[in-house]
């Protein structure tokens, strides 16, 4: 790994962990540093709460992180003690800050996702892309459909005066299932996951250190239907969707009633919900090395029979979690269905088990 602050190279640094996420404005970070209170540089460079930029590259010298440095932790005995200190994404200073006060009143009248992201983040000094405008084009569905979305109009938005900057985006998003998250440089990035794209690695028992599966069934549903009242200016409009999950092996209904939107968006409220019940499934992955090359929102396919894996299923990276110190150097994967990031229905992964049976 190599460390960066303020633009100045810093090779004084042992443990370390960079925690990669997909489905969030920020990732995080955290260092042990040696700190010599004599040196003047060193004084410079771990002053807290002067929130530095960071950037962190892999043994290839790519960008994978660039953050501001949030804690700083000092010790003083009879030891020589190391520094800590950690942050986030440089977006994720969004997850922290409400809207300015020059930007009220805190309701947008027709105006579309991008304008009011654009407005929000630029206060904060904070860049925003936009589907394929990303640095690892492997992760973008191959269409304009993020841009489409982006542009669309809202009737009306309204925020409230203590909703962080985040979280209203976070409500404009997912009205239009579009995915908001952030890349190597810290901008947010809007955009739609490529669940079409080739696998990056193919992880088994074999090259792996270890993997677990997790099903929690409690919060799926076998049929999901989302309804609302229709309105005046679209009356005789369907305002019930309906989505199966193929997963699901017994009668297990759910209704959500939209309470906002358009008529027509119950369909994207159905795809919505099916998406967010699919996080339900997970898995992880260990393995020895810094695997700093995959990117959260890359495909890996996964196979193993003890995490009722029974043929090579697709899985999609949630989040990369690389830990390395002095004595071994380890990466944790969380993996996802990747449907649970397009809104699509899922295939039975777990069909390949009732085929494997019958064949033996």
């Amino acid at each position: 790994m190599k460390i960066r602050i303020n633009g100045r190279d810093v090779t004084f640094f042992t443990d370390g962990t960079i925690n990669l996420k997909l489905d969030s404005i920020a990732s995080t970070f955290g260092l042990q540093c040696r700190f010599n209170p004599e040196n003047d540089l060193h004084k410079e460079l771990f002053k807290p709460l002067q929130f530095h930029k960071i950037e962190i590259f892999n043994k290839n010298d790519k960008l994978i992180f660039t953050g501001t440095i949030l804690n700083h932790s000092f010790n003083s005995d009879s030891k020589v003690n190391l520094i800590s200190i950690s942050g986030y994404s440089l977006s994720g200073i969004l997850e922290d800050v409400t809207i300015p006060p020059k930007f009220y009143p805190l309701e947008n009248t027709n105006l579309s996702l991008k304008q009011i992201a654009q407005k929000l983040c630029s206060a904060y000094g904070i860049g925003l892309v936009i589907g394929k405008s990303a640095g690892n084009t492997n992760i973008v569905a191959p269409d304009n459909e993020t841009e489409t979305q982006s542009n669309l109009t809202y009737k009306k938005t309204v925020a409230s005066p203590g909703e962080t900057v985040k979280s209203y985006l976070s409500k404009l998003t997912s009205q239009r299932n579009i995915l908001l998250s952030h890349d190597q440089k810290g901008n947010v990035f809007l955009f739609k996951p490529n669940d079409q794209q080739n696998p990056r690695y193919f992880f088994n028992s074999e090259n792996s250190l270890s993997m677990s599966s997790s099903f929690n069934g409690q919060g799926m549903h076998s049929e999901i239907n989302v309804i609302r009242q229709p309105s005046e200016e679209n009356a005789g409009v369907s305002t019930v969707d309906s989505v199966t999950n193929p997963l699901i092996g017994k009668y297990r209904p759910t209704t959500k009633l939209l309470s906002s939107g358009e008529d027509t968006d119950t369909s994207k409220a159905a795809n919505n919900e099916l998406a967010s019940q699919l996080k339900n499934i997970s898995v992880k992955v260990r393995l020895k090395g810094l695997f700093d090359d995959i990117t959260p929102g890359e495909i890996v396919n996964v196979h193993n029979h003890e995490i009722y894996s029974f043929a090579y299923s697709r899985y999609m990276v949630s989040g990369v979690n690389l830990t390395f110190n002095e004595k071994e150097d380890i990466t944790e994967l969380d993996l996802v269905l990747p449907e649970t990031y397009t809104g699509k229905v899922p295939r039975n992964i777990l069909f390949y088990y009732e085929s494997h049976k019958r064949h033996n």
